[in-house]
């Protein structure tokens, strides 16, 4: 089955299920969403008022409806069925935002690109970014009421009749709107057994980076693999009054407020050998998966303006290890080589790069030892790809990387920059560069810090899995 027809299915299922909790005031079960070969036409009619979709969706036509159970039949993973998941998740969101029968559903594929009075996308569409919408918010379905759509739909007029606008001033409004109840935009991931929700870049929570809570090293470099991993915890933090998210986000270490409970979760950014992106991982090495879907990512044009533009004292230690290795056409500028030797997908170009296994072999080596503090290990016992020259050329790649970040002695500077990739993996903000205190900590390295800049700030939304 195609992936954008499970994408829109996924997405439906939670409209229903959602919709179901506010009929029912229950978690909707297999058994009372399934009738026969199809839907149960009862809980259909009582729930269809509340569901806005595209003309594609029509849970009363067999076309559709068809595909549709097909794939809310199964399971998401294991014995855990897709009914079942995501109708305990969506009855948690229906009590934790009191979401009620004043309140539509809305499948956000209804709202496309084109500005309008009634699409939440209309201010990010105006400011022209660049980026994607769904990296300024990620929502996959919407909850509006009556009120929240009468504020939209005058906040949109406001914007479509200025010929510019602060998305600052769009943000906070959905973040006003969220906290009374009106506008609760949801990004659905991969249910689990017990639902976890996050609240993402709201006027009351925020997320604090925090490194060294396990056993595992920040930077992940390892035998047995062609990746990098790098490890970070993270927890939400209630704001005390007085306290903004912005203000807390600029100066994490200033935060006031309390953790909130079980929000703690150790994590990780995993560096993807094939696409070269970093991909945000809801666990790490030894720890328990909090998650069975990727949580966003990041490509290799991004990581590296982000590093680049807010500490570049680890890519001068690369450099300086670069520099012995023109030879085997290493480039310092940029310091990802991700077509060494004119190579692109290194599986697929394996006789070309097998000439070249000794120097990159002491090339890793050499990123093994600024890393790790430790003698590097003989390669060539590595069964899972690093005794051939395609393993190697793939793990300088995640070596470059890796060091960019581990070679920023200043634990302070460096959580920054892992808090500046995090942040825009995860849709939460695109911002680059350091705070006042941390350019003064960069300068006393010898740097040249660059100040903090905002591409922009994604705006509220909850995380549910």
């Amino acid at each position: 089955m195609a992936g954008s027809s499970t994408e829109l299915y996924s997405e439906v299922l939670a409209q229903l299920c959602l919709a179901y909790s506010i009929v029912y005031n229950k978690a909707a079960t297999k058994e009372e969403i399934l009738y026969n070969i199809g839907l149960n036409p009862k809980v259909v009619a009582a729930t269809k008022k509340h569901i806005i979709s595209q003309s594609s969706v029509n849970l009363t036509n067999p076309s559709f409806v068809n595909g549709f159970v097909k794939y809310i039949s199964g399971n998401v993973s294991g014995k855990l069925g897709w009914i079942d998941a995501q109708g305990k998740n969506m009855f948690e969101v229906k009590k934790r935002f009191k979401i009620g029968p004043q309140h539509k559903i809305y499948n956000d594929k209804l709202f496309g690109n084109t500005p309008s009075d009634n699409n939440p996308y209309s201010a990010f569409l105006k400011a022209k970014t660049g980026a994607q919408t769904d990296k300024w918010n990620p929502a996959d379905i919407w909850v509006i009421n009556l009120e929240g759509r009468q504020q939209l739909k005058k906040l949109n007029r406001r914007v479509q009749a200025r010929s510019k606008i602060s998305l600052e001033y769009c943000n906070q409004f959905l973040a006003d709107q969220f906290s009374k109840g009106n506008i609760i935009p949801i990004s659905l991931k991969k249910p689990q057994k017990t639902p976890h929700i996050e609240i993402v870049n709201s006027n009351e929570f925020v997320t604090r980076l925090v490194l060294n809570e396990t056993s595992n090293p920040t930077v992940e470099y390892t035998l047995g693999n062609k990746d990098v991993k790098i490890n970070f915890t993270i927890e939400t933090v209630q704001l005390a009054k007085g306290q903004k998210a912005s203000a807390a986000r600029r100066n994490p270490g200033n935060i006031r407020g309390k953790v909130v409970n079980g929000s703690q979760k150790h994590i990780r950014l995993k560096y993807h050998v094939d696409n070269k992106k970093v991909e945000l991982e809801y666990t790490q090495t030894g720890k328990p998966s909090r998650a069975a879907a990727k949580m966003g990512n990041l490509g290799a044009k991004n990581f590296q303006k982000i590093i680049n533009d807010t500490s570049k004292q680890g890519v001068s230690k690369l450099n300086s290890i670069q520099s012995n290795y023109r030879d085997i056409d290493l480039k310092q500028n940029p310091w990802f080589n991700g077509q060494q030797l004119g190579v692109v997908k290194a599986r697929k170009e394996a006789e070309k790069l097998e000439p070249h296994y000794q120097r990159l072999s002491e090339y890793v080596g050499d990123l093994w030892s600024a890393i790790t503090d430790h003698t590097p290990p003989d390669f060539s016992k590595d069964r899972k790809g690093l005794n051939e020259a395609a393993g190697l050329w793939s793990k300088a790649r995640a070596g470059e990387l890796g060091l960019a970040i581990s070679g920023i002695s200043n634990e302070t500077v460096k959580r920054r920059v892992i808090q500046n990739l995090y942040e825009a993996a995860g849709s939460i903000s695109y911002v680059t560069g350091l705070s006042k205190d941390e350019i003064e900590m960069e300068k006393s390295m010898g740097m040249e810090p660059s100040p903090r800049r905002t591409n922009f700030n994604a705006s509220v939304y909850v995380k549910v899995f």
